[in-house]
């Protein structure tokens, strides 16, 4: 009999406002557990970060965000992975979400998009970055149009 050990991850959910039904909390997280669980990770309840109506400009307000960074920054961290729905849900502001994940990284943590596929190595880190450039884009021109 073989015994399967799975992997503890955490899931981190943002909805910027109640508008985004095809981001609901429900949707995102189911979307994140089927990832995980191709994986190889389990992804227990007390591990599940959710931050409701917040924008992903700034982690400043972002109480469940900054509790899950903790958390994963301590010596014994409980997981060494962090779904998301999509990296836009990480961060909408390129350098928090380099700053973040560079120090998850050093943790041995990673932040994996359960519907971003990013190839491994260099072009992979290319790809990463052009998608958070994409997502801060998306911030600052939504902005200008609520101006216009």
């Amino acid at each position: 009999m073989e015994i399967l050990l799975l992997k503890i991850g955490a899931a981190y959910i943002r909805v910027s406002d109640e508008r985004q039904d095809e981001y609901s909390p429900d949707s995102q997280l189911k979307k994140i557990r089927e990832c995980a669980a191709k994986d190889g990770y389990t992804i227990p309840d007390e591990f599940v970060f959710y931050d409701d109506g917040i924008s992903g400009r700034s982690v400043k307000k972002r109480d469940d965000f900054n509790r899950m960074i903790a958390i994963a920054k301590e010596k014994t961290h409980p997981f060494d992975r962090i779904y998301v729905w999509k990296f836009s849900r990480f961060a909408r502001n390129q350098e928090e979400s380099m700053v973040y994940k560079n120090l998850l990284q050093k943790k041995g943590v990673t932040v994996v998009s359960a519907s971003e596929a990013i190839p491994e190595g260099h072009f992979g880190s290319l790809v990463e970055r052009i998608k958070e450039w994409m997502d801060e884009f998306y911030l600052v021109n939504l902005g200008a149009e609520v101006m216009r």
